[in-house]
């Protein structure tokens, strides 16, 4: 099965991100990570299920408000049939987020896939938040915007936002380097998966050996990895994956 066949078997919620829970632990240390306080005024883009980001917001970091924004009508009514009314410093709001008021906001977490979405968001980002206010991502940051402060996979960029040149200079403020290896391919795939927490234990191996090399393969098409041909692991690596697991990344060796 093509790597292409396999994902599109894969139900749309799962490549969206839309039916992911995000672990309360893991909001805790994103709230830490970006020194969250009473001063804040928190949004989430795109809540969804993690509405518990509100609450932990409010009611653990005594934020102003926290504010939550969704374009799912259904899925709001049932967080706001979860959370209750009673709180008015929590909001939830049902609009599209690239049409939704950001400039009160101070701390705002962003997680889409949607490239378009996020080429809105960045826009936005640059036009209608104050200076001082936090952009908090998960893997990379918006457009080319030169992060702040990084604990991989937390990445924070604050206004007023410093821009790269290119994807290298981006790479290098998160990675400490110009290009990646297949180590730090691995690595990097490892410390996501673990930092979400949302993969069943028995499927880790699996998942870390297809992101692994899915990072090395798509860091090549962008000409940044630091080795000159395939690396063992990854030829390796794409051999399991097609007779053990039956997906079949092997066009990917051929460049």
């Amino acid at each position: 099965m093509k790597i292409g066949d396999f994902l599109s078997s894969l139900p749309p919620s799962i490549i969206s991100g839309d039916d992911i829970i995000i672990p309360d632990i893991f909001f805790r240390k994103m709230f830490s990570f970006s020194d969250l306080n009473r001063d804040d005024i928190f949004y989430h883009l795109g809540v969804g299920n993690n509405y518990s980001s509100l609450l932990i917001a409010k009611k653990e970091y005594g934020v102003k408000k926290a504010v939550g924004i969704d374009i799912n009508p259904d899925m709001i009514n049932l967080i706001k049939s979860k959370i209750g009314q009673t709180n008015k410093d929590i909001n939830i709001i049902n609009e599209d987020v690239v049409k939704s008021s950001l400039s009160e906001a101070t701390v705002i977490f962003s997680w889409f896939t949607d490239e378009q979405i996020n080429e809105k968001l960045s826009h936005k980002f640059k036009c209608d938040i104050k200076d001082g206010t936090k952009i908090i991502s998960i893997w990379s940051p918006p457009d080319l915007f030169i992060p702040d402060k990084v604990d991989f996979p937390l990445i924070l960029c604050k206004k007023p936002f410093t821009l790269g040149v290119d994807i290298k200079d981006q790479l290098k403020s998160i990675y400490g380097s110009n290009c990646i290896d297949f180590t730090a391919s691995w690595h990097l795939a490892e410390k996501y998966i673990q930092s979400l927490g949302v993969v069943d234990s028995r499927h880790v191996r699996f998942l870390n050996i297809l992101q692994s090399v899915i990072i090395w393969f798509n860091a090549r098409d962008f000409d940044l990895v630091c080795e000159d041909d395939i690396p063992p692991p990854v030829e390796s690596y794409v051999g399991i994956l097609k007779y053990f697991f039956n997906i079949d990344l092997s066009d990917y060796l051929i460049k």
